[in-house]
């Protein structure tokens, strides 16, 4: 029997340091008072439903979680669905690092270097694919047929040039915050690493009109 399985991918809202182009993997800082005001004020019927939420622990994910969803669903925290490491560049901005030589080679070729005591794109990938087991396992286990994971934008950039229907590089995806994707699919599928069937943007357009690709 076949058991379909759409995961929907969200952005947590803007933070402070988001707004001051901040680095911030793991920093757990809080949503800026005003996005927490814009998702508060959201008109949720522009996210699909679900039956379970995912959730990076940090609070940023925490607190955009609670904004568009409330305590209706239960919420899974899992550290795995946490953004890249930025290492000793956490809290730093490009003006502030543009003139460290290591911070130069990094942005010649970020996906083939990590920053000091941070984490490499290769061990970031690994991570988020042991998220996605993870989740699916945790479908499987509560008969779900959709789970919305509410991440960060590297994760969310890696599911989509990974799983996509159609092929894209990391850095062609815009995520933008408290937006995302849904991906639909089977747990057969996802557990074979198979791309998905489907791809819509969500929030959802009131009129209906995401942008939807689809793929054999």
């Amino acid at each position: 029997m076949v058991h379909h399985l759409a995961l929907t991918f969200l952005r947590h809202g803007m933070t402070k340091e988001n707004m001051e182009k901040r680095y911030i993997g793991f920093s757990d800082v809080p949503l800026l008072p005003q996005e927490m005001k814009r998702l508060q004020e959201t008109d949720r019927s522009t996210y699909p439903s679900a039956d379970i939420i995912v959730a990076s622990d940090l609070q940023r994910c925490r607190q955009t979680c609670d904004l568009l969803f409330g305590a209706a669903l239960p919420v899974y925290p899992m550290s795995e669905w946490r953004e890249i490491n930025f290492g000793d560049w956490e809290g730093k901005t490009f003006a502030e690092l543009k003139d460290v030589r290591e911070y130069q080679r990094w942005l010649q070729s970020p996906l083939a270097a990590a920053p000091p005591n941070g984490e490499h794109y290769r061990d970031f990938k690994q991570r988020i694919e042991q998220a996605l087991t993870k989740t699916i396992e945790l479908a499987w286990q509560a008969n779900a047929s959709h789970l919305v994971i509410i991440t960060h934008g590297g994760p969310i950039r890696y599911i989509l040039e990974r799983y996509a229907p159609k092929e894209r590089p990391f850095w062609e995806w815009r995520v933008p915050f408290g937006g995302g994707f849904m991906l639909q699919s089977t747990i057969e599928r996802w557990r074979e690493r198979k791309r998905c069937t489907l791809l819509s943007e969500v929030p959802f357009k009131e009129n209906g009109s995401g942008h939807v690709t689809t793929t054999n």
